[in-house]
């Protein structure tokens, strides 16, 4: 018997085997390929050439089966998709006799949400809704599709997703009057562009032509007009890195979005903040997006003894980290130079990061920083700048 298949190989190995099959059973084109449901007690006359069949009963009589086989090779058909539960009991001759008319495709496990997905996933182009299929794309459900308006998916696309900070627009009716400006602005620059609201921010989605077309420049339109037009005082623009196709598509928009949030969570809220600007926070995205995957206990450990003994070693390490050198850090932090290097040895003996002669260590250190800003473990303002307004206050 054929092994089972994965639920996530099982799209891919269909079309594979099918089109080999179909190739050497016939010389007929087909024009699609789609997955189609089947009973095997009634005509498959809604299978066409190319398409996959999928049973969607478990218990087919014998005869039944090598009459539904049958069927589906006159008509073309590229496949059929059984659950294990119905090929299993059925005699080896059997089910070799219903493999020579047709390829079959056994799920071995979780069959009715492998039917479910492969008959809701794809369904007929006459039923799909583009924008639908544009947010499934941009969520990471879908990889294909009709799409909505005129996107130009062979050129690059960029994507700009526009997010309110705190106390700015979050009513659908603030949303839409967004949506549209974002709209207006971006067909100035680009006819194909298409706007939609997606998980409480608006998003843009363009074709770069350009001089004075790019991304930035839609995203200053849409931050100056909606600002003045009193909508929300506080936006932030994050734009994505232009890539072609579906794909480049997701992956524009995840950069658009996640440059938002943390120019808005670093920078505060009125600026255009292009994914190619956050550095070192542009690769944080996943630590950030699954907790588990990192940690900070380097800087928690900081954070305590810095507590516990009142002294100032996070400040000392970030106030290092900017300067590059132990006397621009101590004239920064108006100390001696000698006072930085005790602290950063008192660094070494907390964390056991050696962050000035090793630079794994180093790095290792500012990463993690960055990800306790991001998480909110750390003020977004750096700890050194803190201990350096303090300083100013007390002697004004």
């Amino acid at each position: 018997m054929q092994a089972p298949l994965e639920l996530w190989k099982l799209r891919e190995h269909a079309k594979a085997n099918g089109a080999d099959a179909l190739a050497s059973e016939s010389s007929r084109p087909f024009t699609s390929r789609r997955f189609v449901p089947v009973t095997g007690a009634g005509p498959t006359k809604d299978v066409g050439v190319g398409d996959i069949a999928v049973l969607d009963r478990n218990v087919v009589g014998r005869r039944s089966l090598v009459r539904l086989a049958d069927e589906l090779a006159l008509r073309g058909a590229a496949g059929l998709v059984v659950s294990e539960e119905t090929i299993a009991p059925l005699p080896a001759d059997l089910r070799s006799a219903i493999r020579e008319r047709i390829p079959l495709l056994v799920v071995g496990s979780e069959w009715d949400r492998a039917k479910s997905w492969l008959l809701d996933v794809e369904p007929a182009a006459s039923r799909v809704d583009p924008e639908a299929v544009l947010r499934a794309i941009l969520r990471g459900s879908a990889h294909g599709g009709p799409l909505p308006g005129d996107l130009d998916l062979t050129r690059p696309i960029h994507a700009l997703v526009i997010v309110a900070s705190p106390g700015g627009p979050t009513q659908q009716a603030s949303l839409d009057k967004l949506e549209e400006i974002s709209a207006a602005e971006a067909e100035l620059a680009d006819p194909r562009s298409f706007v939609l609201t997606l998980e409480g921010m608006v998003a843009v989605l363009s074709n770069p032509y350009g001089r004075g077309q790019d991304g930035e420049s839609i995203g200053r339109a849409i931050l100056h007009r909606a600002t003045s037009s009193l909508l929300a005082p506080g936006l932030t623009v994050g734009l994505g890195r232009p890539y072609t196709g579906t794909t480049g598509m997701r992956r524009t928009y995840r950069e658009a979005r996640w440059a938002a949030s943390v120019g808005e969570m670093l920078w505060g809220g009125n600026r255009v903040v292009p994914f190619r600007d956050l550095g070192i926070y542009g690769l944080l995205e996943p630590f950030v997006t699954d907790p588990g995957s990192s940690d900070t206990q380097d800087v928690q450990k900081l954070i305590e003894y810095d507590r516990q003994n009142q002294t100032a070693l996070l400040a000392t390490v970030e106030a290092y980290f900017d300067a590059g050198r132990s006397g621009d850090a101590a004239a920064s932090l108006f100390v001696h130079r000698n006072t930085i290097a005790y602290r950063l040895r008192a660094v070494r003996r907390v964390t056991g990061l050696d962050i000035v002669r090793d630079p794994d260590a180093r790095l290792l250190l500012e990463v993690e920083i960055r990800l306790a800003r991001l998480w909110g473990i750390l003020p977004a303002a750096p700890a050194h700048m803190a201990v350096r307004r303090v300083r100013r206050d007390k002697t004004s």
